[in-house]
């Protein structure tokens, strides 16, 4: 039933940021949501009940730069790159992220290794953007250095399922990398000091096998929880991160609806507070966030025995 309630709950969720996206275009635009059109209706409500329509039909309007090309298609193929940066940065950071985490419980205490609380405490406290940052002004520098002929190891901004992946990922991939680290080790240093972990160490069974077979399994469904949210997080800094790598993803093209163009002088400026474009981007973002708290939540409960016992209530 619970599951059965989320599925319904997913297409509300994602109308109501459609229209919240399309509201919020129009009001910073300038509309007061109290203006009336000349049939008496709120111009807010009208203009949107007329997008609506269009959107039941399958058009999301014009993408406002270039020649008239779709909004669909410039979202199919921003989603498309985002989804190959995001889904490398997530791998990478769920992989990492347990690897350290299981590093740093130490058995015969059951408490974290001491550098645990100063390396996630500086990851979770460093912004992707501010990563990527450093990331461009170390290969600036490096190319300074090296004079006129200098030929830099990694490309430092642009589009490329090549070595153009490795800094937006890397600059994604801290923080939620520190969040799971923190969260994997905390669990597995509480679970060491269980009774059955005591008592299979004092039968000769190792560390190793002990993490393996049990204490993971036991751990898995509020990890699995932590890893959405740092997904969640992933998601959220994508703006920032493709917007300073030129990477040419959903998060860059949401920049280019909220950035004003007294800010930027980039062509794609007249894209500021579009109505249809940013209500298509916010609908987008909130079908990933659902979906990514629907899949957690759905493999939490498979996995742990005491959700699934109390699923049904």
């Amino acid at each position: 039933m619970t599951l059965l309630r989320r599925l319904l709950l997913l297409p509300v969720g994602i109308a109501l940021a459609n229209f919240l996206g399309y509201s919020y275009a129009r009001i910073a635009g300038g509309l007061r949501p109290w203006d009336l059109a000349a049939d008496g209706r709120p111009i807010l409500f009208a203009e949107y009940g007329e997008y609506a329509r269009r959107v039941l039909r399958f058009d999301l309007g014009p993408y406002p730069v270039g020649a008239g090309q779709p909004i669909a298609e410039v979202l199919g193929k921003a989603a498309q790159s985002s989804l190959g940066l995001a889904g490398l940065a997530f791998l990478l950071s769920a992989v990492l992220g347990l690897m350290l985490g299981m590093a740093a419980v130490r058995i015969r205490s059951a408490r974290l290794a001491p550098w645990m609380v100063p390396v996630s405490t500086i990851g979770l406290a460093t912004p992707s953007f501010y990563v990527g940052t450093l990331a461009i002004l170390a290969g600036l520098e490096y190319a300074v250095r090296g004079g006129p002929n200098a030929t830099l190891p990694l490309p430092l901004q642009g589009f490329g399922w090549d070595l153009h992946l490795v800094l937006p990922t890397l600059a994604l991939a801290v923080r939620p990398t520190m969040q799971i680290a923190q969260a994997t080790a905390s669990l597995l240093a509480e679970e060491a000091g269980q009774a059955y972990v005591l008592a299979a160490r004092s039968h000769g069974l190792s560390w190793r096998r002990i993490r393996w077979r049990h204490t993971l399994r036991n751990v898995l469904a509020p990890v699995v929880l932590v890893m959405a949210g740092s997904l969640r997080l992933l998601a959220g800094e994508l703006v920032l991160v493709e917007r300073l790598f030129d990477w040419p993803g959903v998060g860059g093209l949401l920049a280019e609806t909220l950035i004003p163009s007294n800010l930027t002088s980039r062509a794609d400026a007249v894209a500021f507070l579009n109505p249809p474009l940013l209500a298509a981007l916010a609908a987008l973002f909130a079908l990933a966030f659902l979906l990514a708290d629907l899949v957690a939540s759905t493999l939490a409960q498979r996995w742990d025995p005491r959700q699934r016992g109390t699923s049904d209530g």
